[in-house]
């Protein structure tokens, strides 16, 4: 498990300040952390959160995190395959992906089915990805930054249910 403050302090760090995209339940922490950033839009489904943050790029230079539930990995696939693949213009864009369905965890129908077919889907795409369900896992993350930045692609982290908790306030007597 990891904190979703140190989670950003790391994005930040590798300069990604920017975050669109649609709010999941398993991303919920992540969200909340994000809500007051001025440089936030939620974007009314994941192919918009995708076409955000294109442009995001073409007119900063920048990599901006687009995140989503893997179930929108569907309606993202067009702008990432038309726009941002590495064979068409190159945008290099790291995406943040809610694992629902991940193996061996109970979950609805539905997201089971998604969830079994989410790996397969990144890698028709040709999407590298990685899974972070701790700090340890940063690592694998800044490769896939690095990536992303060297060969301007988009890239996927994938992040399993209860994976992410926000850090507990102190009471103050």
């Amino acid at each position: 498990m990891f904190v979703a403050e140190n989670f950003i302090k790391f994005l930040k760090k590798k300069k990604i300040n920017f975050f669109t995209g649609v709010p999941d339940s398993v991303l919920k922490n992540f969200s909340t952390c994000i809500e007051k950033n001025k440089e936030h839009i939620i974007a009314a489904n994941e192919g918009s959160a995708v076409a955000l943050g294109i442009g995001y790029h073409l007119a900063t230079k920048k990599i901006p995190l687009v995140y989503m539930q893997n179930a929108g990995l569907g309606n993202a696939i067009n702008p990432l395959v038309s726009i941002a693949h590495k064979k068409v213009y190159s945008i290099p864009i790291l995406l943040l992906i809610g694992w629902r369905g991940y193996p061996k965890v109970g979950d609805e129908p539905q997201h089971q089915v998604k969830g079994k077919i989410t790996t397969k889907l990144l890698k028709n795409l040709n999407i590298e990805y990685c899974t972070v369900k701790n700090t340890q896992d940063f690592k694998n993350l800044d490769k896939l930054i690095l990536l992303s930045r060297k060969k301007n692609q988009p890239v996927a982290c994938l992040i399993p249910p209860n994976s992410m908790q926000i850090k507990k306030k102190k009471n103050i007597k």
